[in-house]
């Protein structure tokens, strides 16, 4: 007999990769739909000894891929998969077993476990200085069995892990691949764990354990496992157009209620993010009932303006969801005759045959469309990721950086923003290296390490420990916010954040009123976020966004906006970054340099941005994105005269 931390099980995946994989137009979260952080919200420590059983087949998991020169590679997975098993199951029981259990001995139950499938999905284009994003699908099949043979559980659920890979130019070597594992076993096991650890019959019987009123089998054989009794193979299956996650889940009273929730991807076939006549284009959905009823007769309703995307239905049907289950749905279509440049609208609704099931808000998303004969711009975009040559010109030792960047969060119905993370890493390198601001005094918070306390810690209490009158702060953000509609005041939302939750919020006036409070000479605040109207408060003449409150001081701040409206912020695959950061770092670079002396000022940092943002916007994406510079040039701000880089 072993404790779960004292031996480490056999553990075998076969893994499937997907060629030729499709860029996201849009995506919509970062993670799965199942919830889960540092710690789970689950009846952690139940009074219960189990035995962990894995299938047969379960030994020496790998990850088969293409690296950068498109030879095959595989990476094992056993390490990662064992520790997020032991770690996650350990939260829920008292003690878990494995390997041969004496039978004077015998558990309480049993938990086996199956890996149903892992897809990667991962386009290497050239083997060149540069990341490109992953994703890998985790398929987990698992059920708790009580030591008289009764299953007491059963679920099979899905999540998703998404990151960058880095390659070079040098090398074949795909790096990073690691890191988005690690995130795709963590998301399906905190699954795992919850559903193990908020299961009614698995409490019920820990109940019953903690009264003295479970008895021991001390000398009936295990009972057999459920899930590998079921025939179910772990090689990854083919993809197909409607896949339930749960088929054999237990019925639940009708007159419970049920949520559905749901995501989405939009893919096109050129990997461009504008869409041509003639192109194929796919619509990739995960829809998941998060509630204890069952959701009758779901149905997806998809509308096109203009109609232009062929062979995809108006209406869907999904069918019954059961509690916990999800559905993966793949939509097929193609493009039709694009006689000019439009700017495409496609809207996903679900709706339900009960009143008692909770419905997603619509998600709508616009798609740039482009007669075939239209020539795409043949110039090649700047690496901003690799710094200038004249790197430490300029020197800031009194200045201050904090960066943050969010692209993915703790709630899964909130959309993620495709390269935050990545913006604030790159933002953060330039203040230090071309903006000569000394490493120790740039923080930087990103993702899952951006919570609302993090950030409150960061600018109310460090800050003002490391300032004085000479000080110049640059404060970068870059993720998503919420706009007041009757106020127009903007909030930012951070990876803890929820816009349904005021206090999960950080309004954009506590900021201001932080950096105001502080003996410094000035603050340059650059924002990127994607905005939407808080939810529940849509209004006809919503007021936009109030940007730089009432009261700031024109003299000592500057805002550097880059979404002025209520609309998401563009992402520029090309050089994979967010448009508005993309340009704001090959300003800083050289090319705001626009009186050609050797110095970039603030004002001019932002002044060749706005520009550049906008031309980009409407020429490839047949839109407008119109950043904003408060104060404008001409009004007598001094922060507008602070240099950001010197390049002789």
């Amino acid at each position: 007999m072993h404790v779960i931390n004292s031996t480490r099980p056999s553990v075998l995946l076969r893994a499937a990769s997907w060629g030729g994989a499709w860029f996201c137009i849009a995506m919509l979260t970062s993670c799965s739909l199942f919830p889960g952080r540092n710690g789970l919200t689950t009846g952690d420590n139940l009074p219960l000894t189990v035995q962990l059983r894995t299938d047969p087949s379960i030994a020496g998991a790998q990850l088969s891929y293409q690296d950068a020169c498109g030879q095959p590679q595989s990476l094992s997975l056993v390490a990662p998969l064992e520790d997020a098993l032991k770690q996650k199951i350990s939260r829920v029981f008292k003690k878990v077993l494995t390997g041969e259990v004496a039978s004077s001995s015998m558990p309480d139950g049993y938990v086996d476990i199956v890996l149903g499938m892992i897809n990667l999905d991962l386009a290497i284009v050239q083997q060149a200085n540069r990341s490109y994003p992953a994703t890998i699908t985790v398929g987990l099949d698992f059920a708790y069995t009580a030591a008289d043979g009764t299953v007491l559980h059963r679920k099979k659920i899905q999540s998703i892990g998404r990151g960058d890979v880095d390659v070079t130019a040098s090398s074949c070597e795909v790096k990073g691949l690691d890191k988005v594992v690690q995130e795709a076993f963590g998301l399906v096991t905190d699954g795992m764990a919850k559903q193990l650890g908020t299961s009614s019959k698995i409490l019920n019987a820990a109940d019953a354990r903690k009264a003295g009123g479970v008895q021991a089998a001390a000398m009936a054989a295990p009972p057999r496992s459920p899930v590998a009794a079921s025939g179910i193979s772990v090689a990854a299956p083919k993809p197909v157009a409607l896949q339930s996650a749960v088929p054999g889940a237990a019925r639940v009273p009708l007159d419970e209620s049920a949520k559905v929730i749901f995501r989405a991807i939009i893919r096109d076939e050129n990997r461009n993010q504008v869409v041509h006549s003639g192109e194929a284009i796919a619509i990739e959905l995960e829809v998941k009932n998060d509630g204890p009823g069952i959701a009758k007769a779901v149905e997806l309703l998809v509308t096109t303006r203009p109609p232009l995307i062929e062979r995809i239905p108006e209406q869907i049907f999904i069918g019954d969801l059961q509690p916990g289950e999800v559905k993966h749905m793949t939509v097929d279509g193609k493009v039709g005759l694009v006689k000019e440049v439009v700017q495409g609208e496609l809207t996903l609704t679900l709706r339900a045959g009960s009143s008692t099931v909770q419905l997603p808000n619509t998600k709508k998303f616009l798609v740039a469309m482009k007669p075939e004969s239209v020539k795409e711009a043949q110039a090649q975009p700047v690496d901003v990721d690799d710094l200038p040559k004249w790197v430490g010109l300029l020197k800031q030792p009194k200045a201050i950086g904090i960066v943050i960047g969010v692209g993915q969060f703790r709630e899964s119905g909130l959309a993620r923003v495709k390269y935050a993370a990545r913006d604030a890493e790159a933002m953060a390198r330039y203040l230090t290296s071309v903006g000569g601001i000394p490493h120790e005094r740039v923080r930087t918070l990103l993702d899952a390490h951006a919570l609302k306390s993090d950030v409150a810690e960061v600018l109310e209490e460090w800050l003002p420990m490391h300032v004085d009158l000479t000080t110049v702060v640059y404060l970068s953000i870059t993720g998503r916010g919420v706009v007041d509609p009757m106020t127009g005041a903007v909030s930012l939302l951070f990876f803890d954040s929820t816009p349904t939750s005021s206090a999960r919020l950080y309004s954009l006036r506590r900021v201001q009123e932080s950096l105001m409070s502080l003996p410094i000479q000035q603050a340059i605040v650059m924002l990127d976020l994607s905005l939407e109207l808080a939810p529940g408060k849509e209004a006809s003449s919503a007021i936009g966004p109030l940007w730089a409150p009432q009261g700031g001081e024109k003299d000592r701040m500057l805002w550097m906006v880059g979404n002025r409206s209520i609309q998401e912020s563009y992402s520029y695959d090309p050089g994979q970054h967010g448009l508005f950061a993309y340009q704001l770092l090959k300003g800083m670079g050289g090319a705001a340099d626009l009186d050609r002396n050797g110095t970039i000022l603030a004002g001019e940092l932002c002044t060749y941005t706005r520009g550049q943002v906008m031309k980009v916007a409407r020429e490839q994406y047949g839109k407008e994105q119109e950043p904003l510079c408060i104060p404008a040039a001409g009004q007598g701000s001094s922060a507008r005269l602070q240099p950001v880089a010197k390049l002789k």
